[in-house]
């Protein structure tokens, strides 16, 4: 069921929320920011919340936008989106999971950002859990319109694809403004680039089959030649049944493996040398139940930075891994700490370096259990070595709320300048955080507003999923995915 009445739209308008509509590209210059949806000059904070309750349908999902504002995402315009949406392709259904991903660029080439939000539970033609991914297009409006991007698998009738279930979209500076998108699916990781018709259609849509249980999916430059390079992570190979990552390059290169396991990654220069590196988040314990668990790990999680250069990862080279037990880095590794569960890559006190916000959310603060922490790593002419980290918690002085069990403050971290001040803005996604009074996870997010030494506890607040429009039903877990 679609939310079309008058009253819908009256309550949506009142919460400062504005419903989609159908509207013509425009031609201009390709966007300049990745995740500039109207244009503004500002980056804009797409939180997901793929639990959702929407339309009385359990795990439907839904995604909300806060746009770029010199005070802060969370402070002006906010769009709550969903398949219940007027303008969005298919239906809210119950486990569709949309918003289980989210990625952004301009596809079209029209000079606005556009989303992509996955649902990989979703049903497609009969076909169950096929999954699907769903594009909203940017405008001077902000998102307006959509489309349902293609992502047929090996047949077209394979069910349990669950594509969607990973996304990553880039505008190489090497292509021309022409998008690039990698779709993760459990039959195959679909590459499809632009231009993009409005119909969702691309200009080329190919099947990669050698990693065919991909979990997500990450597009960035390793070697410093303006291509975006593959990085699939998968979970559940028979061979590797701990995960893997595999590094695809660009230039048709057979794909590596590398000696790594992980379930999440991103790109950044953390050595200033100008090339990608890539940061590997593997949150699970290397014991798990008291058995020693397959591949790599440490107690209570860590993270994998591979180094990038003229020539790309060299997985036969060694990763510098950083943990609770290296030297310099607060905490002590602990099992289901959780070390790892999400990481950024910014520079963000302008030395040159890229730094690491690693989420930590099963810390436990003295006696709440999975309330959760981040960790900011330096970076350094070597790369990061855990010297002059910091950890930063619902516990750090002026840091709004309440240390509470289950809050789970760290699950998702980005690092992006949102105010374009320069400066790089912390956000952590705590999708375990209750309303006031309630109990009901509905989640919520902490922007740490960026300073000359980085983003610092007595800058930050709060914004709760409740404020967004979402149902109060309880698990809504808003802020489980942030936009990379």
């Amino acid at each position: 069921m679609r939310l079309r009445t008058t009253t819908a739209l009256a309550a949506l308008l009142a919460a400062g929320i504005t419903p989609l509509a159908i509207a013509a590209p425009s031609a201009a210059a390709a966007a300049k920011l990745s995740d500039d949806f109207n244009g503004d000059g500002y980056r804009d904070l797409v939180v997901g919340a793929p639990e959702a309750t929407v339309s009385g349908k359990e795990y439907a999902g839904a995604v909300t936008v806060l746009y770029g504002a010199a005070a802060g995402p969370g402070k002006g315009k906010k769009q709550l989106i969903s398949q219940a949406t007027a303008g969005v392709e298919g239906a809210a259904e119950a486990n569709d999971e949309f918003g289980r991903s989210v990625a952004s660029a301009d596809l079209d080439a029209d000079g606005y950002a556009d989303l992509l939000v996955g649902a990989p539970y979703e049903d497609v033609t009969g076909a169950k859990n096929r999954g699907g991914v769903t594009v909203l297009w940017g405008g001077a409006q902000g998102l307006k319109g959509s489309a349902a991007l293609p992502t047929a698998g090996p047949s077209a009738g394979a069910t349990g694809c669950v594509f969607g279930v990973g996304l990553s979209a880039v505008n190489p500076k090497a292509a021309a403004g022409r998008a690039v998108v990698s779709v993760a699916g459990w039959c195959a990781t679909r590459r499809l680039t632009g231009p993009f018709t409005r119909s969702g259609k691309p200009a080329t849509n190919s099947l990669e089959m050698s990693t065919p249980s991909a979990d997500d999916t990450l597009l960035g430059d390793l070697n410093g030649d303006g291509r975006a390079d593959y990085v699939d992570i998968t979970v559940g190979l028979s061979d590797h049944p701990d995960g893997g990552v595999y590094v695809n390059p660009v230039d048709g290169s057979e794909d590596e493996m590398l000696p790594t396991d992980g379930d999440n990654a991103t790109i950044g220069d953390v050595n200033g040398d100008g090339f990608g590196d890539l940061v590997i988040g593997d949150p699970a314990d290397d014991v798990i139940d008291g058995t020693p668990r397959e591949g790599t790990g440490h107690k209570g999680g860590q993270i994998a930075v591979w180094l990038g250069s003229a020539q790309g990862i060299t997985p036969a080279g060694a990763p510098l891994l950083l943990h609770q037990d290296t030297p310099g880095v607060p905490g002590a590794a602990e099992p289901n700490d959780s070390f790892g569960s999400d990481v950024s890559v910014a520079d963000v006190n302008g030395d040159g370096y890229g730094d690491i916000a690693v989420g930590v959310p099963g810390e436990k603060l003295g006696s709440a259990r999975e309330a959760g922490s981040v960790i900011l790593v330096p970076g350094g002419p070597t790369g990061p070595t855990g010297a002059g980290s910091r950890s930063i918690s619902q516990s750090s002085s002026g840091v709004p709320g309440t240390t509470e069990h289950g809050d789970r403050f760290g699950s998702t971290v980005r690092l992006a300048d949102l105010t374009k001040d320069g400066r790089p803005e912390l956000v952590v996604g705590a999708p375990g955080e209750s309303a006031a009074g309630r109990n009901n996870e509905m989640g919520g997010i902490w922007v740490f507003k960026g300073t000359p030494s980085g983003p610092t506890p007595g800058s930050s607040y709060s914004v709760m999923g409740e404020a967004t429009g979402l149902s109060a039903a309880r698990y809504n877990h808003w802020s489980s995915t942030l936009a990379p």
